[in-house]
């Protein structure tokens, strides 16, 4: 007669799994995602009013953040983000780092060309030797 043995294996344990397992490699990879947008964006400071740059076809692309002076349609200045009064604009221009270096000019398109030309050549006797105007692409 035959004999029955039994050849059954002892259970395995069953890791449970624990909530925190799961929530790390998402930790991790939103970590990951916010070093690389400080590492990788620019941040750029806005004037403290609106500004609307006038439209031009052809643009270049800019590949660095120069300093900046932008000038609303009523005529207010701000200097890199910051509001100044158009007295303190030679101050400022007298500040520079590097006086060589290129200073953009944010105009309105609503602004005048009159006061834009006065503006420019307020900058020109204030020594910056590179205007750029910044505009927008169609």
């Amino acid at each position: 007669m035959l004999k029955q043995t039994d050849f059954s294996l002892p259970p395995i344990p069953r890791r449970t799994t624990n909530a925190e397992d799961n929530v790390l490699p998402l930790i991790n990879v939103v970590f990951l995602l916010l070093i690389f947008f400080m590492v990788s964006g620019t941040l750029i400071q806005e004037p403290p009013f609106a500004v609307t740059p006038a439209t031009t076809r052809h643009a270049e692309a800019l590949d660095s953040q120069p300093e900046y002076l932008a000038i609303g349609a009523d005529g207010r200045l701000a200097w890199m983000g910051e509001a100044i009064e158009p007295a303190g604009l030679a101050e400022r221009l007298a500040q520079r780092e590097q006086p060589e270096a290129p200073l953009q000019v944010r105009a309105d398109r609503r602004l005048e060309a009159r006061v834009l030309t006065e503006l420019l050549a307020e900058l020109r006797a204030g020594g910056v030797a590179q205007i750029q105007l910044l505009t927008e692409s169609e």
